[in-house]
């Protein structure tokens, strides 16, 4: 689309989207959200849109959860993550870990338990030590991690405490800092392709991972690994 053209849906005058695109205007919420809609932005998008427009991070609040969502987490859900035979852990919006099982526990090297319940964060794991000698294209993974948790947390800004969770994520890695100021969005299908060292032969091996939501403030995250690999 030339600049005339999105100007024009927009309702703003050429200029003044010109220089919006040179960052040489400070717009204002409104005037975002009418270009946004003009280049028929997602919400994600249209949430980096304003980062990049008013140089805040965290954006704009835009939008209030609402007061009715289910449960954070019923014994059903956790019973269910407690039986099953792969790794597995139930989440909040931000991805930090409220409950995981056994194998869950003993794959990730005992990581969850020696950090405090508010630093059990999925993506905060994979800048760990373990992670990196476990995960061969652990580059590759962190940097899709980070991408995907900038997408969620575009999609949760007004969500209790996911301010904090990105600080001390930030804080405690300067590669997860790194990643986090390319400013990249983007969220894989729920189910997407790992490669892991098998814990007794260090041969590389492809697993799954299956990372839904339940309900808006719950996920599930899996670990689907080949029936010859057991946790250690």
């Amino acid at each position: 689309m030339r600049q005339e053209d999105v100007a024009g849906l927009a309702e703003v005058s050429v200029r003044l989207y010109g220089a919006f695109e040179r960052g040489d205007y400070a717009a204002t919420a409104q005037v975002v959200d009418r270009i946004a809609a003009a280049l028929q932005m997602s919400e994600a998008e249209r949430s980096a849109l304003h980062v990049l427009a008013s140089r805040q991070d965290p954006p704009r609040r835009l939008t209030r959860l609402p007061g009715n969502l289910p449960g954070e987490q019923g014994q059903a859900l956790r019973d269910l993550v407690s039986c099953s035979p792969y790794a597995a852990a139930l989440t909040d919006e931000t991805w930090t870990v409220l409950h995981h099982n056994r194998n869950m526990s003993d794959w990730v090297g005992g990581w969850f338990e020696s950090v405090a319940p508010t630093d059990r964060h999925l993506v905060a794991y994979l800048f760990s030590g373990h992670a990196e000698a476990s995960m061969p294209d652990i580059r590759a993974v962190r940097r899709a991690a980070i991408a995907w948790l900038r997408y969620q947390y575009a999609r949760n800004l007004s969500s209790p405490g996911f301010t904090d969770t990105v600080e001390r994520l930030l804080r405690g890695s300067p590669a997860a800092a790194e990643l986090w100021s390319k400013r990249e969005l983007a969220f894989a299908p729920h189910l997407y392709p790992v490669k892991l060292r098998h814990p007794g032969t260090a041969e590389i091996v492809a697993a799954n991972v299956l990372f839904a939501p339940v309900t808006p403030r719950v996920w599930t995250y899996t670990m689907i690994t080949p029936p010859d690999i057991a946790p250690v």
